[in-house]
């Protein structure tokens, strides 16, 4: 298991400042979906990071300071990706595919434009959540 303050500080880092070390950010957001969302997905990321043993056993008897280090480096690359890949992905897709249905459907595009963000709030929150 991670040190629980050093995946505190990868989130800190990744969510509050946006810091993305390993992978480049894309220009802007993967969709006008609220922020919220990404957030809830980075807290399951950093729940997953803070269940999976990083650091090796056998350099137990090093300083702790590099048991951080490994954990933080660790716990920051997989909030990258699984934010920065997999949740990118997610919204993209349920963006594009409530846009194709709603207008396949008939909606007006000035309509679906002014009520985009709050059509895409509840799908991909609840998305989030699973």
């Amino acid at each position: 298991m991670a040190a629980t303050l050093a995946v505190v500080l990868a989130g800190f880092l990744h969510i509050t400042f946006g810091i993305s070390i390993f992978l480049a950010p894309r220009d802007g957001r993967c969709s006008p979906a609220p922020p919220v969302t990404s957030w809830i997905f980075s807290v399951a990321a950093l729940l997953l990071a803070k269940d999976v043993t990083l650091y090796p056993k056998s350099y137990i008897n090093l300083p702790y300071f590099f048991e951080f280090a490994v954990d933080t480096i660790g716990s920051l690359v997989m909030v990258e990706l699984a934010v920065g890949v997999v949740w990118s992905s997610i919204e993209q897709l349920v963006h594009q595919v409530l846009r194709l249905i709603l207008l396949f459907l008939g909606m007006k595009e000035e309509t679906y434009f002014l009520l985009e963000f709050w059509l895409l709030l509840p799908i991909t929150t609840a998305f989030s959540y699973i």
